[in-house]
């Protein structure tokens, strides 16, 4: 049992019943703000976007949803692709009670609330998307010649992903703030709270999640077409021919922008936080 890292006074937590399992969620706080609704990437859980949530807590009602096989989700052995995901994810807006939400997502939550957005297309008042999983195949040209990953390569990093995930199983909260090398970067940096909700997430996490990865993520040409809210993408900072092919794949949503945030890696709010709440408070301010 994970003791875990305190949320912030005020915040709540609980379950609903979604899709025919269990689904955790974390609420910042009741009021008549608009509500947000955060979709988190695929090591973490709904706690780890507290720094986020915290600072839009004052004017949204922000809701912080555990996927399936994370936090205290149940882990069930199948559904991680990204039809059942969708189904888990609109399944909990849905048994909350939540109308007309921004839908936030980042990598893996990215990938979630893309298909969310272009299934649902009358459900989100707007979309934020965080280097999302649509967005990070390589581009064509990087590839060319290559055959798409057969199963046999997806079994292997699925195995591989549990392999990581024992490893953090294996450890304390303590030991992994030691020796894990991303987050004893984090608390180098003064990051210490923001480790330890990182590492209260790796120890929940049910290697049955590690399915995920035999599923691989959408393509964008698939889903972004039929995203009609408007979106803002934040984007880690890419090779000029990636950003080309964004701005592209972007473009064919109805109401979509893609800002390149310079200086910042895969976790865009962790990397530069001041550039990225910047992009993200004028969107939010436009609607």
């Amino acid at each position: 049992m994970v003791s875990a890292t305190p949320l912030p006074d005020g915040w709540t937590e609980g379950t609903v019943e979604a899709n025919g399992i269990t689904i955790h969620y974390t609420r910042t706080g009741e009021g008549e703000n608009p509500p947000l609704v955060i979709a988190h990437g695929a090591f973490d859980d709904g706690p780890c976007r507290t720094p986020l949530a915290e600072e839009l807590a004052a004017d949204y009602d922000v809701f912080l949803i555990d996927a399936r096989g994370h936090g205290r989700s149940d882990a069930p052995d199948s559904g991680y692709d990204a039809e059942t995901r969708v189904a888990d994810f609109v399944g909990a807006i849905d048994a909350l009670g939540i109308e007309n939400p921004i839908l936030f997502g980042h990598s893996m939550g990215g990938d979630t609330v893309s298909a969310a957005a272009a299934e649902y297309p009358d459900l989100p008042r707007a979309v934020v998307l965080e280097d999302p999983g649509p967005l990070l195949h390589p581009p064509d040209d990087e590839d060319e010649g290559e055959d798409d990953p057969d199963e046999a390569d997806a079994a292997s990093r699925a195995e591989e992903i549990r392999g990581r995930i024992e490893w953090w199983h294996d450890r304390s909260k303590e030991e992994l703030l030691e020796e894990d090398d991303e987050l004893r970067g984090h608390v180098e940096a003064g990051r210490e709270r923001l480790a330890r909700y990182i590492a209260d997430s790796r120890l929940r996490l049910d290697p049955n999640m590690a399915n995920f990865f035999e599923h691989g993520l959408l393509d964008a040409e698939d889903v972004f077409p039929d995203i009609e809210a408007p979106t803002l993408v934040l984007r880690a900072d890419v090779a000029d021919p990636v950003v080309a092919r964004d701005e592209e794949l972007v473009s064919t949503m109805a109401d979509g922008r893609v800002v390149h945030v310079e200086g910042a890696g895969h976790c865009v709010f962790r990397d530069r936080r001041e550039a990225a709440n910047e992009e993200l408070w004028s969107f939010l301010d436009s609607l």
